[in-house]
């Protein structure tokens, strides 16, 4: 411990004579608006990164102490339910337990929303990629290539005969044409167009890799293919291949606290009734409107991407080998009083019993609930 001491000692005495002569970018206020670079409160709690974080943020807190001089203690355990008058209460706090989950904005000490970055503006409505890897893996499945291109095939002429209306009979009827359509002219490894980009996609979300990196593997690609190929050219037109297929996705803004989400009764709120941190990001020199120019959107400081789940079944009983793993439980599962599923215990038995006409479809789903870290707030 002493150790640690002496290094962030050394630390900060670096800061203050950098901070003198105009090396440093970041300047705590007693106003401060918006939150800085918090990344470092995930580091080792012995790593300098941590410990220099540290001395910005105690400082923060002693400019933003309460009127009764007590300020809010963020550590693991106090969750800032317990005030201290001492500065050095918390730093002891927080070197020894570090900071509490979720507390990424300070609206205890001085922050009040987390700061736009430049040129930033809250995204189109469009289609989330986050969770392509699962979505691609419904619709090709896990059979061999023929199989799963038929079962491909299948699933869009079923979404066809459930069309209830014009503009997606046709978007599907596109998608079919590109299911048939060979990735370039007598491609004699028979790579199709759909599944070629469904499979580029993949791997895009597998590996997390950006638009802008996507779109510079898909261009080079595209160069390598022989002229008259029919692969995307950018991302943008990559989702637009697979778009009638649908990732039916609500965006709801969030606290960046997690505290709570904006619907219901706090859609129409502007900050959060439990952390007071702001809705939207707080904007950089906002010069306001320009006339002539389309208004700037206001950036929400968190967002959830919910996938409703509705969809998310259409779509597996659509594929053929996950449909019958769906029903494996009804129809092929081994009853000899052995314990090995889910199904074999009392409480699926139980569940049976209640609702027997639910019981009796092979179709019939169960949901399971399982959290990590979840708290539970009083009211």
């Amino acid at each position: 411990m002493a150790d640690m001491e002496g290094e962030e000692k050394i630390w900060l005495a670096k800061r203050k004579e950098e901070e003198k002569a105009g090396q440093r970018g970041v300047v705590v206020r007693q106003d401060m608006k918006g939150s800085m670079d918090h990344q470092w409160m995930s580091k080792d709690r012995c790593s300098i990164e941590f410990l220099g974080g540290l001395g910005v943020f105690i400082e923060m807190a002693e400019k933003n102490k309460k009127l009764s001089g007590f300020i809010s203690c963020p550590c693991f355990d106090c969750k800032n339910e317990k005030e201290y008058s001492s500065s050095k209460t918390l730093h002891n706090h927080l070197i020894r337990r570090g900071f509490m989950s979720g507390y990424v904005c300070w609206t205890k000490h001085g922050e009040l929303g987390v700061l736009e970055g430049e040129e930033e503006e809250e995204e189109e409505d469009n289609i989330d990629f986050a969770q392509f890897n699962s979505f691609a893996n419904t619709l090709m499945g896990d059979a061999d290539d023929e199989d799963s291109t038929d079962a491909l095939a299948q699933m869009l002429h079923d979404a066809k005969e459930d069309c209830d209306n014009e503009r997606d009979w046709k978007n599907l009827e596109r998608m079919l044409e590109d299911h048939r359509t060979l990735l370039y002219p007598d491609c004699k490894e028979g790579h199709m167009k759909l599944r070629s980009t469904l499979e580029l996609l993949q791997w895009n979300a597998s590996n997390g890799v950006s638009d802008k990196g996507f779109n510079e593997l898909l261009m080079l690609i595209k160069k390598l293919l022989p002229e008259g190929n029919k692969l995307p050219a950018i991302t943008y037109e990559a989702k637009e291949v697979v778009f009638p297929l649908g990732l039916e996705v609500q965006k709801i803004h969030t606290c960046p606290n997690d505290c709570i989400l904006y619907r219901g009764d706090y859609r129409e709120l502007e900050c959060c009734p439990a952390c007071e941190a702001l809705q939207y990001k707080i904007k950089r020199d906002d010069p306001g409107d320009v006339e002539g120019e389309r208004p700037r959107k206001s950036v929400p400081a968190k967002v959830m991407w919910y996938f409703p789940i509705i969809p998310c079944l259409r779509r597996l009983f659509r594929n053929k080998e996950h449909a019958k793993i769906i029903r494996w439980h009804k129809e092929e599962r081994k009853k000899d009083d052995m314990l090995r599923h889910p199904a074999d215990g009392s409480q699926w038995r139980k569940i049976d019993r209640t609702y027997p006409d639910f019981a009796e479809d092979a179709r019939n789903i169960r949901f399971g609930l399982s959290t990590d870290g979840m708290i539970v707030q009083q009211s």
